[in-house]
């Protein structure tokens, strides 16, 4: 096999386990469990591991070693205080510029997010909200409003994949995009304004309750 391949599946794995929650934020891992586990040298586990980090899932510490993400509030905070800003941007840049086409797009992926809940289907749930708001930055035509709101929505949504923030109203977070999308088919930009600041605001909430609420495997055991 490979390196490349092997490196690939290792990253793949990883990255599954962390994303559907078998790894809890702040576990370590260790390269000798994943060697043993896949058979593989420590190479391209530690290039996997590099790239994980690359993406925001994996910490890695000098002397001690990679561990999952394990953000505090206030690093939460402030990720969503970017996004505020970001999301305004694209509402003052994109709003003027968008199209039909656009509006059927966010319809279309507020029906996903709806059949990815009653499936439980939670990675797919994340990927069309991340989607829904990037349409608007798209529409913009500002490829480093578009480059940065991808960057922070990603970041973004792995908080909200490590703490669960899917369970809990999500009836609600499809109502305020059904919300966004009447607003802007009556072409009303200053509640638009209003509805997605408060999304925000509601989803930081929810955020901040289950990472109080959450214990990692390193704390229960």
């Amino acid at each position: 096999m490979r390196k490349e391949t092997v490196e690939q599946k290792v990253y793949q794995l990883i990255k599954n386990a962390i994303l559907t929650r078998q790894i809890a934020p702040g576990n370590q891992l260790f390269e000798s469990a994943i060697a043993a586990k896949v058979n593989a040298s420590r190479t391209p586990i530690r290039s996997a591991i590099t790239k994980l980090e690359a993406e925001g899932l994996v910490t890695v510490v000098p002397n001690k070693g990679a561990f999952i993400v394990q953000p505090t509030i206030d690093e939460m905070i402030q990720a969503f205080e970017l996004r505020k800003v970001l999301e305004d941007m694209a509402i003052r840049e994109g709003y003027a510029k968008m199209e039909t086409s656009d509006i059927e797009r966010l319809k279309q992926q507020t029906e996903e997010m709806g059949r990815a809940f009653k499936e439980g289907n939670i990675l797919l749930y994340h990927e069309q909200n991340k989607a829904f708001h990037l349409v608007m930055a798209k529409a913009s035509g500002n490829r480093y409003l578009i480059d940065f709101m991808e960057q922070i929505l990603n970041r973004i949504t792995i908080y909200m994949v490590l703490y669960d923030v899917f369970s809990r109203n999500v009836e609600n977070d499809i109502v305020e995009h059904n919300k966004v999308i009447q607003l802007l088919e009556e072409n009303d930009k200053e509640s638009l304004h209003n509805v997605i600041t408060n999304h925000l605001e509601n989803s930081l909430a929810k955020l901040k309750e289950d990472k109080l609420n959450y214990q990692s495997l390193t704390t229960l055991f």
